[in-house]
């Protein structure tokens, strides 16, 4: 077993989370935690969870081979296919959104620990991710390039790291853990927000990554000079 523990007003994200594994497991083969329940005393807020087997990818990505990495990204591939077929059950009435509808919560998005920040629409969200940024002409029109692409929304798990990965004794998937980030994003936040999580490990990560989405460099490259100016926290 696993339990989450925070103070009472995480009710509503742990609630968020719940839904989220619920949507997992009734719509892919994922193997995530199974919830047992969201639930709240009068300063504290609990998300009691199974356990998974398996060892974080991080601990041995430096000794795979290369035809286990890419055995890996071709399960971790099929993972966000399925993940990215999820629908919307109700009308929210905001693309952006976490699993029930609220506030998207992410470590790469100032403030959105304190708000409830959710949005209509894709062009809402990249505004803003650039409000109020000391953008250059240059940057400026870089940023105006990439977010001029209309993008699907889709589920997400949006913390894709090396501590979220476990894998087994054959380096096959045994589970995807930390499901509070996860909502309906663009689909290329899956992608640029794994980026943002692995910058300081090492750089195979980043190769499997590559392989698994193989789009999407020039919102990598417009994310990273964004996540650079507008620290998350």
């Amino acid at each position: 077993m696993y339990l989450r523990v925070a103070s009472r007003d995480w009710e509503p994200k742990h609630r968020a989370e719940s839904k989220a594994l619920r949507l997992v497991h009734k719509y892919t083969h994922i193997p995530p935690p199974r919830v047992i329940d969201a639930v709240a005393s009068a300063d504290s807020s609990f998300l009691p969870m199974t356990g998974l087997p398996g060892t974080t990818v991080g601990r041995v990505l430096p000794v795979l081979t290369d035809e286990q990495v890419d055995t890996l990204a071709k399960d971790l591939e099929m993972y966000i296919s399925q993940l990215r077929q999820i629908p919307v059950e109700d009308d929210f009435g905001f693309d952006i959104c976490n699993a029930l509808g609220g506030g998207i919560l992410d470590w790469r998005i100032k403030d959105s620990q304190r708000e409830d920040l959710r949005f209509r629409t894709e062009d809402d969200f990249n505004a803003y991710l650039t409000h109020e940024l000391p953008l250059s002409q240059i940057q400026l029109e870089q940023v105006e390039r990439a977010h001029s692409i209309k993008h699907k929304i889709t589920f997400t798990h949006a913390d894709l790291n090396p501590r979220n990965i476990l894998v087994d004794e054959n380096m096959k998937i045994s589970g995807i853990v930390d499901w509070e980030c996860a909502g309906w994003y663009p689909e290329y936040w899956e992608y640029t927000k794994a980026h943002f999580t692995v910058r300081s490990t090492a750089q195979r990560i980043v190769d499997v990554l590559d392989q698994v989405f193989t789009g999407y460099r020039d919102e990598l490259q417009v994310e990273d000079m964004l996540s650079s100016l507008a620290p998350s926290w």
